[in-house]
């Protein structure tokens, strides 16, 4: 059974990224096919992508430390280029990227990289839950190649 982003974000340190996604964006968000979800911790800030396939739209909402809250949404139409990094890629094993870099018309860069969760929280370093983000971020990425207009 597979550790879903709702249970992930239910956990106390991460309740509140979960309450500002909540009130953000409405319990629909953890149900809906429509949005794509991803959670990134680091040092500096907890932070939820979110790709909203009808729309069209990447949000990253960003949890610092001292609880200030940062939403910015993005255009997918926006999107110069996509890079996969991929280490030791394998096609038997179906290597997942490790992270993407996302270039904006605005010259802006954006770097997606979930593996950093591992270090911020033990949680992650468990296979199901380290299985089940990588199943999310491949969702994230095919989510955002279906919005653009390739």
């Amino acid at each position: 059974m597979s550790i879903l982003l709702k249970e992930r974000l239910s956990t106390e340190s991460l309740s509140n990224l979960r309450t500002a996604a909540v009130l953000e964006f409405t319990e629909e968000l953890f149900e809906s096919d429509n949005y794509r979800c991803l959670e990134v911790l680091d040092s500096e800030q907890q932070q939820l992508f979110i790709v909203n396939r009808n729309d069209r739209t990447l949000t990253v909402l960003s949890l610092s430390p001292d609880m200030s809250l940062k939403k910015e949404t993005l255009f997918t139409d926006k999107i110069i280029s996509m890079k996969e990094y991929f280490d030791d890629y394998s096609l038997t094993d179906n290597t997942p990227p490790r992270k993407i870099e996302v270039v904006f018309m605005e010259g802006r860069t954006l770097l997606i990289e979930p593996g950093s969760s591992m270090e911020e929280n033990s949680e992650y370093k468990k296979k199901e839950v380290y299985e089940q983000v990588n199943e999310d971020f491949e969702n994230l990425i095919a989510a955002l190649k279906n919005t653009l207009i390739l």
